[in-house]
């Protein structure tokens, strides 16, 4: 059997975009396009990325074959219920520098006032609308840290669109999704499903 970059990776439920559970089938080329030379999600060999998405939720597919197509380090979570506390532990004792975590998590995680993290870099957030003024104590608490809004639905891989988000933006000011990440082509559609012109609302 051959296998290309349009042959089938997995399936994975979801009820995403159209609100009808229904079975997404991923190419390779979309996990390709995720994790390979990808500058809006930085990946690297220097990546050292908690795994705390459960496997059947298409974060895992960045937080597994992110470092390991790029000769970074996966550190498994070691509990079933991801929680604030525990998270901050696994990520001192294992130097965790990226994490991948939902809004509501990302909530959590910064009202807990966890202590320093000096190893974390980058804090990928999403799934939701992401609070700016989570973002803004996150920043307060962990200045080393890059904060990303991460856009997308299933059926296009984790992330569609990222927004590294600046450290001095406004906690009322609500956060754009972003730009498309590489190898990814964004069209704002109307009702009748056809593109609409620059500044028009889709």
């Amino acid at each position: 059997m051959s296998v290309d970059e349009h042959s089938a990776a997995y399936v994975i439920y979801t009820s995403g975009s159209t609100g009808l559970p229904k079975g997404t089938v991923v190419p390779h080329r979309g996990i390709l396009r995720l994790v390979l030379n990808n500058s809006a999600v930085p990946v690297d060999q220097q990546t050292v990325m908690l795994q705390a998405a459960s496997v059947t939720f298409d974060a895992a597919t960045l937080e597994l074959w992110g470092p390991l197509l790029n000769g970074g380090q996966v550190v498994l979570y070691p509990e079933e219920v991801v929680a604030p506390a525990q998270l901050a532990t696994c990520i001192h004792q294992h130097q965790v520098n990226t994490i991948w975590l939902t809004a509501g998590l990302f909530d959590q995680w910064v009202a807990a006032e966890l202590p320093a993290m000096p190893s974390l870099r980058y804090v990928l957030t999403g799934g939701d609308v992401v609070s700016p003024q989570s973002v803004a104590r996150c920043y307060q608490q962990y200045p080393q840290v890059t904060v990303i809004n991460g856009y997308g639905p299933t059926e296009n891989t984790t992330f569609t669109c990222c927004f590294p988000i600046p450290k001095d933006w406004p906690a009322t000011q609500p956060l754009p999704i972003g730009k498309p990440i590489g190898n990814t082509q964004v069209y704002v559609l109307d009702t009748h499903q056809q593109p609409v012109p620059v500044g028009v609302v889709g």
